[in-house]
């Protein structure tokens, strides 16, 4: 049977129609559980509920406040306003309405303090969570009071706190290395980017090195992967010893390491470089490598003008080729 074009658009269109009609179906009843979903949190706290949709100013202590002015004071005002009008006014039925009007108003005054009170704490716990969640700022609430609103200041303080523990470590562990607890090759492509960024609006010097440990193969096939393992932590730590507080510190993989210098000429570079290779090289590996040691090539590079991470990152990988190639164990600019 012979279909026509025409008629294959037509049916094109009608599917297309079906499939529209079941995402508006599919919307539909996304709103209506949304809404039952929220109509079932509302029923667990009618009462705020109930004040919450009241007409009127946002804020719920101004809210309750009215409510309680309209609940204890409004039928006295009334009363005084009804007695005023109605009853033939005297000395003594002045001293009486002053006193209940000054009764009133002092009511009114202490309701006015304790809603403040009230306020206080919460207006506390929520700029608390706002600031956590904006700016990551930790919480500072007060968590010595022992009345329930204490006790919420206590149990969001304590929560907030484990959270922005929780979300630190996680940050730890997604830019560091998991073996040597150097920062990772994601983090170190990203900060070394900015900081040749730094260094070329400021036009400040800035060193990249690579570092290989020589033969290190020959360490896991000697002594196994378990001391190889710790033989990369212990060169994690001479690096990190090495290295000042502004350099950027990261293991790329394998037995290959870098770090960025900001602010450093090739020259001072130089100088860091060697006294880590001297470092590396003089250290005490008979504990962990009984008689063999360990030493390492390194490569240098130089930022210029209009360089990228990549550039850089290239003429220091020749360089450390070149030191390998040179018999390794030294440094090559």
């Amino acid at each position: 049977m012979q279909v026509d074009s025409s008629q294959e658009g037509e049916v094109a269109a009608r599917m297309q129609a079906v499939e529209e009609m079941k995402d508006s179906v599919r919307r539909a009843e996304e709103a209506v559980l949304q809404k039952q979903a929220d109509m079932a949190r509302a029923q667990k706290l009618p009462l705020y509920n109930l004040v919450s949709r009241m007409p009127g100013p946002r804020s719920f202590a101004v809210r309750i406040f009215m409510l309680s002015f309209i609940g204890t004071q409004l039928p006295m005002f009334i009363l005084l306003l009804y007695v005023v009008m109605n009853v033939e006014l005297n000395s003594e039925i002045l001293t009486t309405v002053s006193i209940v009007l000054i009764t009133a108003l002092l009511g009114s005054a202490s309701t006015v303090i304790a809603l403040i009170a009230y306020a206080e704490p919460v207006n506390a716990i929520s700029k608390a969570v706002q600031n956590f969640a904006y700016s990551d700022h930790e919480p500072d609430l007060p968590d010595t009071y022992n009345d329930e609103i204490g006790q919420l200041m206590a149990n969001t303080q304590g929560a907030l706190k484990k959270l922005h523990s929780m979300l630190h470590n996680m940050h730890e562990l997604s830019i560091r290395d998991e073996l040597t607890g150097l920062y990772n090759r994601r983090f170190f492509s990203e900060q070394a980017e900015m900081l040749l960024i730094r260094a070329m609006r400021y036009e400040e010097p800035l060193t990249l090195i690579f570092i290989d440990i020589d033969e290190f193969k020959t360490v896991n096939d000697r002594f196994s992967h378990q001391v190889g393992d710790h033989a990369l932590r212990q060169i994690a730590n001479l690096l990190t010893e090495t290295a000042r507080g502004s350099d950027l510190t990261a293991r790329l993989g394998g037995d290959e390491f870098v770090i960025v210098l900001p602010n450093t000429p090739i020259v001072k570079g130089h100088q860091i470089c060697e006294r880590l290779r001297n470092l590396m090289e003089g250290y005490d590996w008979s504990s962990l490598l009984p008689g063999a040691t360990i030493t390492c090539s390194i490569g240098m590079a130089e930022a210029q003008n209009y360089d990228t991470i990549e550039k850089l990152m290239d003429r220091a990988d020749a360089n450390l080729f070149r030191a390998k190639k040179g018999g390794r164990n030294q440094i090559q600019a």
